[in-house]
């Protein structure tokens, strides 16, 4: 029995070898907005309780699911459509926004603008009368 489920769960990672890469940056981007986030509950004082946690694990598990489930759609049921992709990308933005609107928080403002204003040359300035 031991050896069979040995083999099972084998089969099952060479099955989802290909989108592994796709999980290990979900996995990244995930762990960058926890810190980020707990970054900036430190910065504002707020407390840091075991519910953020708890929520960072679901949303590992939740993410991974998902990617998972787009990928065996799309390999075994509907060809021809980038479900894992859309998937992932859709996690991916959702993760991104929330690192940057963690960071502004902790900046203090506009990430972005700041760093247009600073690679902004005299150039990019509006001609004076």
């Amino acid at each position: 029995m031991k050896e069979f489920i040995l083999k099972l769960l084998l089969a099952g990672l060479a099955v989802l070898a290909p989108i592994k890469a796709v999980m290990i940056a979900t996995i990244v981007v995930i762990l960058i907005d926890l810190v980020t986030g707990l970054w900036r509950a430190s910065t504002s004082k707020e407390t840091i309780s075991s519910s953020v946690m708890r929520r960072t694990i679901t949303k590992l598990l939740v993410y991974q699911f998902a990617i998972i489930a787009g990928f065996i759609i799309e390999t075994f049921l509907v060809s021809g459509v980038p479900i894992t992709k859309l998937v992932s990308s859709v996690i991916g933005m959702v993760e991104i926004k929330s690192i940057l609107e963690n960071l502004d928080e902790v900046y203090g403002g506009s990430i972005f603008k700041s760093l247009l204003r600073k690679l902004g040359s005299d150039n990019d300035k509006p001609p004076t009368a």
